[in-house]
């Protein structure tokens, strides 16, 4: 694999490599603006398609193609190409099993300065309900550009959610072929901390500073979160005494929510402190980082609240 410096990148350079090699490939554009975009409608004019501010359409017509033997990407933003459009994903591709990809830009707070209707903060709730849709969320540029080529290998339907720009430098140097679902990008004794995709370099961030304090967390990202490898998390769980979840999602029905499921299904009993958006609108308009500190989702509350319940 390249190496990249961009997320974005990452996604649509390997895109672009597989789509010259395999002409079924067909890559519909949602008006989502990148360079690279550029090549493909100068290179390959018969698999690129700019569909224009049309999220439900664009899923219509990415059925249509797949019914003809196509294996067809959907950029958009994140909300508009899931949210605006879910019951054409559930119905015209999930229920048919057909093999596109949604690519869901900008997730969480990304678009923190855009206001409500650009936040993606509850995209795990709704989409893990649709049957037979694989979810991923990358966390490291090696990650990403494996999870094309798992989603362009996959005959049925996905979703890689990812953002624009750099990964934490924490998640340099998460590799491996991401086959699993689930990686241990840290030991620890003390607590779990799990997370997935752009939040997993908050919570290195949150493990290195309890460290300073004498607590020993370990950092479990899942970057498949569905369907879950159970038989990796149960080894896990097995092992641990208490976990953290931190997302940036609404605590309701995301990430801490679907463990909460594993744990009660398996029959685990651990003690588990979720970190996430509370079941609320966020007016408030800002960057990221300081949509995070409004919802005590930074690494510095965070380590506050994890330190005091582990002295409970």
């Amino acid at each position: 694999m390249k190496k990249y410096t961009d997320i974005r990148d990452a996604i649509f350079e390997e895109l672009y490599d597989i789509a010259l090699k395999d002409k079924k490939v067909v890559i519909l554009s949602a008006d989502n603006g990148a360079s690279i975009f550029k090549r493909f409608e100068e290179n390959m004019p018969s698999q690129f398609f700019n569909v224009g501010i049309a999220e439900q359409n664009a899923m219509s017509v990415a059925a249509g193609l797949a019914f003809t033997g196509r294996h067809v990407f959907v950029v958009g933003i994140a909300n508009f190409v899931t949210l605006r459009c879910f019951e054409q994903i559930k119905i015209d591709i999930a229920s048919m099993e057909m093999p596109v990809t949604i690519l869901a830009s900008g997730t969480g707070y990304f678009y923190g300065e855009d206001g409500p209707t650009h936040h993606m903060t509850n995209n795990l709730a709704i989409m893990r309900t649709i049957p037979g849709l694989t979810l991923w969320s990358p966390s490291s540029f090696s990650m990403a550009s494996h999870m094309i080529h798992q989603a362009y290998e996959k005959q049925g339907p996905s979703c890689i959610w990812f953002d624009r720009g750099p990964f934490s430098p924490l998640c340099e140097e998460i590799e491996g072929d991401f086959s699993e679902g689930a990686h241990l990008v840290r030991q620890g004794k003390d607590v779990l901390i799990i997370s997935t995709g752009i939040m997993v370099g908050e919570a290195l961030k949150v493990a290195e500073d309890l460290e300073k304090d004498g607590v020993d967390a370990g950092v479990l990202d899942i970057y498949r979160v569905k369907p879950l490898n159970k038989k990796i998390l149960l080894e896990i769980f097995e092992k641990t005494e208490k976990i953290v979840t931190i997302e940036e999602h609404s605590l309701t029905g995301g990430l801490g929510s679907t463990i909460c499921e594993f744990l009660s299904e398996s029959g685990l009993l651990k003690p588990i402190k979720m970190f996430g958006i509370p079941d609320s609108v966020r007016y408030e308009i800002g960057n990221r980082e300081y949509l995070r500190s409004l919802d005590g989702i930074d690494a510095s509350h965070i380590v506050e609240e994890i330190k005091n319940w582990l002295k409970m």
